[in-house]
């Protein structure tokens, strides 16, 4: 029988979950709402594996959070503001204890950075760096082909980059955060600032610019600007080859966000040997995580 492994990417409000073979072929896929308290999380994360581990041989989970994760100890340390009660949490021993099987934990952005390397986007270069635009802006950075931790282990935050200082207060405690500005939340905080209804979401925000909304078409432009500035930072910084670019924001693509996006770099940066053009979008979006989880879980199996 082929090995299978599962993939979790757990998100501020899904959590998607696959089962894959070792090429990384998707076999089958479900997604579920992600719940309001941590106990209640690890209760979903379960049932989930059970209910793939009843249909296929599953040889081992894996998991993407947001937060810093000590690795491979799969504890949750902390900076989890968009999830309620997730940190000091030791979830690879919770799910390992009520599945049987191996577990490995990680930070969300580095297992869809692990996935991008392996099979994605970022296939053939040594060095670059992921941003994953979502309900929040989680970042990977691939150095000399391997995934960078920095010192302690726990990975780099872009998303916590100051564009602006003294500027919007972040759930980190800290203000003026890129993710403040460009992620799923910041877009909507932006929208609604600007005077925009409480009840329309972000997608409804981009369908709206999309129609010739004012409102929604400046909020766009003052996304853009901001991650604009955070990329040229990280391009004078780093020196990357590319910048990926991932996430379920960046399936607005080429025109609605790349395109925009490139000329605002090209206004900004200075460094003629950096180009606009190595900004790029990334292979797989909102199946990043899922992917690079499973892909980590077969390495650990």
């Amino acid at each position: 029988m082929a090995k299978t492994c599962l993939g979790i990417d757990l998100g501020g409000t899904k959590i998607l979950a696959g089962v894959m073979d070792e090429s990384g072929h998707i076999l089958e896929q479900k997604e579920v709402p992600t719940p309001d308290t941590g106990d209640a999380i690890v209760e979903a994360l379960i049932r989930l594996s059970q209910h793939f581990s009843k249909r296929y041989a599953l040889q081992a989970v894996g998991v993407g959070t947001p937060g810093q994760v000590a690795f491979p100890e799969g504890i949750i340390l902390g900076c989890t503001p968009n999830l309620k009660d997730w940190e000091k949490r030791n979830l690879r021993q919770a799910l390992e204890q009520s599945l049987s099987l191996d577990v490995i934990v990680d930070n969300d952005a580095l297992v869809a950075t692990y996935a991008e390397l392996k099979m994605g986007s970022g296939k053939g270069f040594k060095d670059f760096v992921l941003l994953t635009l979502g309900t929040g802006l989680g970042s990977g950075i691939v150095s000399r082909g391997q995934i960078s931790r920095g010192h302690h282990d726990l990975g780099i935050g872009f998303g916590h980059m100051i564009v602006e200082a003294r500027g919007r207060h972040c759930n980190c405690g800290q203000q003026g955060c890129l993710e403040s500005y460009v992620s799923g939340v910041g877009i909507q905080k932006t929208y609604r600032l600007k005077g925009g209804a409480l009840e329309v979401s972000t997608p409804m925000i981009f369908q709206r610019a999309l129609a010739g909304e004012p409102l929604a078409m400046e909020t766009l432009d003052q996304t853009w600007t901001f991650l604009a500035v955070g990329l040229v930072n990280i391009f004078n910084t780093l020196a990357p080859e590319v910048v990926l670019l991932g996430g379920g924001i960046s399936r607005q693509g080429e025109n609605v966000m790349l395109a925009p996006l490139r000329r605002k770099v090209k206004g900004i940066m200075g460094m003629p040997f950096r180009t606009p053009e190595s900004i790029r979008l990334a292979e797989f979006t909102s199946q990043a995580g899922m992917i690079g989880a499973g892909l980590m879980a077969f390495e650990a199996s």
